[in-house]
């Protein structure tokens, strides 16, 4: 079939015993009871890390500023277009059809950006010098956001609209069956 040149070069190479810079060195096998993967192991054992330099926390302020900007720009066309569905909302039966279109690519802005957010935060918080505490602030304020804007369009569309009724306390003091003042009956 024409694989016959390879097998000859691995063949070559094996013979010849090549351990050039296409083969990784072997390292030295350590018989100890603590295996391969334990800290102290390895080329860096005992190694401190390297000092942060005032070039690596600009470079990490401008990925998460360039991190934020990519939310906000999700979230921005999130809320336009929620606000063309809500202008469509309001003009005919025809433009409600519409309204939930828009709603839903609104909603699918938002929620899209917000995932990419929190998922890139927590695959990028070493790289941007983020602690533990500064990355769960910063998902807890996209998902207080995005729940804001769920609540103001649920609350537009109607579906958590709340009905608030008024009832008149008795407090006791008027018992009469009749007709009051205005002559109105007694409410029931």
């Amino acid at each position: 079939m024409g694989g016959g040149w390879w097998w000859s070069r691995v063949a070559r190479l094996t013979l010849l015993r090549f351990r050039g810079s296409l083969m990784p060195p072997q390292r030295p096998r350590s018989g100890g009871a603590r295996g391969s993967f334990s800290p102290g192991h390895g080329p860096r054992a005992g190694a401190s890390p390297p000092p942060v330099s005032e070039l690596d926390r600009a470079d990490a302020w401008l990925l998460r500023k360039a991190h934020e900007t990519a939310f906000l720009s999700w979230f921005r066309n999130g809320l336009l277009a929620s606000g063309i569905g809500v202008i469509s909302f309001m003009q005919s039966d025809m433009g409600r059809e519409a309204a939930y279109g828009f709603f839903l690519l609104g909603g699918l802005c938002v929620v899209w950006g917000g995932a990419s957010y929190a998922v890139s935060l927590a695959a990028l918080r070493a790289p941007m010098q983020l602690s533990l505490g500064g990355a769960a602030a910063g998902i807890a304020a996209v998902l207080a956001v995005s729940l804001l804007w769920a609540c103001a369009v649920g609350l537009y569309m109607g579906q958590l609209e709340l009905d608030v009724e008024l009832v008149p306390e008795d407090d006791g003091g008027s018992t009469s069956e009749g007709p009051d003042e205005a002559g109105r009956p007694p409410p029931e």
